[in-house]
């Protein structure tokens, strides 16, 4: 084991690979889409999910005026398009319509993206600065899924030999998983 020397968090993506997931808000004005790797779920009873996002992005005052988010994690088959939404400001380009974002508005008025395997559609219920993001957290009021890639049991689970989640390794590089690596520890 060797430390790192000088110290930057930023040289090595030694927490990686994760999750790559897609928040969007709607504030009333513009609809906001955010290509994300930092978010973990905070609490089970009630369900709390949270989002780390950077406040130079255009999403982070979308997110704190909408006062709500959903969070979409997509198949790997959609990496592309998660790169996609990541790769341009939505104070350049509406990113609704130029690309294609096919989705519906949820009763929190967050746009439903389709295409992902689960949505969380969370109401904001605070935030903190820590360091140089925001994390915001949420009550997930309704979750929606493909019920073709998810399956819906009193224990969880997710069938890997249909379900290819897009996981990030930083840099626009993009993996997934292999079933054939997949231990049964219990």
């Amino acid at each position: 084991m060797r430390e790192l020397y000088p110290f930057n968090f930023r040289r090595l993506y030694a927490s990686y690979p994760r999750s790559a997931v897609v928040a969007t808000s709607y504030d009333g004005e513009h609809k906001s889409a955010l290509s994300l790797v930092w978010h973990t779920p905070l609490s089970f009873d009630p369900p709390v999910y949270s989002i780390s996002v950077s406040p130079k992005r255009f999403s982070h005052d979308v997110i704190l005026k909408a006062l709500t988010f959903a969070v979409h994690f997509f198949p790997y088959e959609r990496a592309e398009l998660v790169e996609r939404i990541g790769s341009v400001s939505g104070r350049e380009v509406d990113k609704f319509s130029r690309l294609p974002l096919p989705h519906f508005m949820s009763p929190l008025k967050n746009p439903i993206l389709e295409g992902a395997y689960l949505v969380l559609d969370c109401e904001y219920l605070d935030h903190r600065l820590v360091g140089d993001h925001t994390l915001i957290w949420g009550e997930v009021k309704r979750i929606y899924y493909d019920p073709d890639l998810v399956e819906v049991a009193e224990d969880g689970g997710t069938d890997l030999k249909v379900l290819k989640p897009t996981l990030y390794l930083g840099r626009g590089r993009y993996i997934t998983v292999d079933v054939g690596s997949l231990k049964r520890l219990r």
